[in-house]
């Protein structure tokens, strides 16, 4: 099977985060910014195949200002992974992105399996199977 590279966003401010989400998403292309601003102008000029977006970022803008602004934009249609541990700011995310799937990063990164799995599934693309990440349907992997 030929592994898909993915166009990736990955906004978040926390260093320590950014290393596990670099580690995540090391077998695909990834762009990653620490600011709405920075965000948003990425986001207006480039197309992207994955979204990870955190709620508290640098700067004075927060999370759901760059949701409001990828629901208009160019890149409306894509996969967003709200990895925020922000519930309350993932709500005000999920506001402009009704379709976006909240997944702290705590939990993507819970056991050593869950991450390696999660690994896998994005090298098949942006559809992910979060029964078999997660474990709890183990026979339910897709292949595609």
């Amino acid at each position: 099977m030929v592994k898909k590279i993915l166009r990736i966003l990955i906004v978040e401010d926390t260093s320590e985060r950014q290393e596990i989400l670099r580690s995540l998403f090391k077998d695909h292309a990834w762009v990653l910014v620490n600011t709405a601003k920075r965000a948003i102008r990425l986001l207006d000029a480039f197309d992207f195949d994955l979204i990870s977006l955190d709620f508290d970022l640098d700067g004075n803008k927060k999370g759901d200002e760059v949701a409001a602004f990828i629901s208009r934009s160019r890149n409306s249609k894509t996969k967003v992974i709200v990895h925020s541990m922000n519930s309350q700011g993932a709500a005000k995310i999920s506001r402009f992105l009704p379709n976006a799937e909240h997944v702290p990063i705590s939990k993507m990164t819970k056991t050593n399996r869950t991450f390696k799995r999660l690994r896998q599934e994005l090298s098949e693309g942006v559809d992910i199977n979060w029964a078999f990440v997660f474990g709890r349907d183990r026979l339910s992997h897709h292949t595609k």
